[in-house]
């Protein structure tokens, strides 16, 4: 706990908190929500909106615990950070008992949500209480974190020349899309479409009256999300067996959680139709001022045409009038994505540990040494 004299008012003080997702109540999901939403550069995947669906359905048997980290005041808790964790055994990659940001199959991005200006304030909170406690975890891991995470900087930058240290295992860089691009990045706020696009374009409309629709928050999304389901199956994904509609627990994980975005007003689906008929959809999700993409499914009878990057070239183009608040369209898509052709941008994504204890830091600085076999044995890294 980091304490501290308040004006007047008593003693003000930072905890954290720990509980379950079952124990999570109306008022904290309130409160985890707001803060969620004000949070710079928000991650919907720290969100319960996410979280809570995912345990049900994607992890029911290693159910993550939520640290929300308190300002605490005359009686009143004020949320000013949240994260879920999972408390993992040591493997290969990290050789001591550790905590990992939690992450599924559908989460593209970690880290923690941190109301602004709060950044440093939750990163101390959450170091002291991991250190205070009798059974600690010695080290933290993180899958896909921003790089200019303020929170991770702080971590680092508290454990800098001390107990601890980062030790990362991969990067990659992820297209984006800036609306308001600052002049240096030498790149427009748009998709400009090259000639191969333009001609399936015009393919596209040889073949019928072609449209682009956006299915804002509270209308008509279940009719959107269920085509949505039937386009991503439809493809490849089905093919392969790894489609949402594939797996009922997928599926249902899905469902719920844009049922979820949606009582927040966060549920998108962007749909591109060629007489009356939708054959290309993306699932995004709404977060203050950025707009995430989640899935893309579109009929296979019309590949030749794109309508998968098609549909994206019209959604970014729809942003500012549908959305004047968003300044960022964020792919949550890999640098090998057929997005990476399309958006201009890039953020630098970041995977790897970081050690909180000497322990820690010896054990990562000798896991070094078994690296390469780990990932021949555990592909998931």
């Amino acid at each position: 706990m980091v304490a501290a004299a308040g004006p007047g008012a008593g003693i003000m003080s930072v905890a954290v908190r720990w509980l379950s997702l079952q124990e999570v109540d109306a008022a904290t999901l309130s409160a985890w929500t707001e803060l969620g939403q004000q949070t710079p550069r928000p991650n919907p995947f720290a969100m319960p909106q996410f979280a809570l669906p995912a345990a049900r359905w994607l992890t029911p048997r290693t159910p993550p615990l939520v640290a929300l980290i308190e300002r605490r005041q005359a009686g009143i808790r004020e949320l000013i950070g949240a994260g879920c964790f999972t408390a993992e055994r040591p493997n290969l990659f990290v050789p001591v008992p550790h905590l990992s940001s939690y992450r599924t199959l559908h989460t593209f991005r970690s880290g923690l949500l941190y109301a602004p200006g709060e950044s440093a304030t939750v990163a101390q909170s959450l170091l002291a209480d991991l250190h205070g406690k009798r059974k600690r975890p010695h080290a933290i891991a993180f899958h896909n974190l921003l790089a200019e995470c303020p929170v991770h900087a702080s971590l680092r930058e508290l454990l800098e020349g001390g107990n601890g240290g980062w030790f990362e295992q991969h990067r990659f860089q992820r297209p984006v899309l800036r609306l308001h691009p600052p002049a240096q990045e030498h790149a427009l706020g748009v998709i400009v479409m090259d000639r191969d696009l333009r001609r399936r374009k015009r393919r596209l409309e040889e073949r019928g009256t072609t449209a682009f629709r956006i299915t804002q928050p509270k209308e008509n999304v279940v009719d959107a999300m269920e085509t949505h389901l039937q386009l991503e199956h439809a493809g490849w994904k089905g093919t392969a067996g790894t489609s949402l509609l594939a797996s009922p627990a997928q599926a249902g994980f899905f469902r719920e959680m844009i049922h979820r975005f949606d009582q927040i007003h966060g549920a998108v689906f962007a749909e591109t139709l060629c007489d009356g008929k939708v054959i290309a959809s993306t699932s995004n999700l709404l977060l203050g001022d950025t707009l995430n993409g989640f899935k893309t499914g579109w009929h296979p009878d019309f590949a030749a045409c794109s309508p998968g990057r098609l549909n994206e070239v019209f959604l970014s183009a729809a942003v500012p009038s549908a959305w004047p608040e968003v300044g960022v369209f964020d792919s949550q898509a890999q640098e090998d994505s057929y997005l990476s052709e399309l958006l201009p941008h890039r953020d630098t994504m970041i995977t790897g540990t970081l050690a909180i204890t000497r322990l820690g830091r010896r054990a990562m600085r000798a896991a070094r040494l078994v690296r390469p076999v780990a990932y021949r044995l555990d592909k998931n890294h």
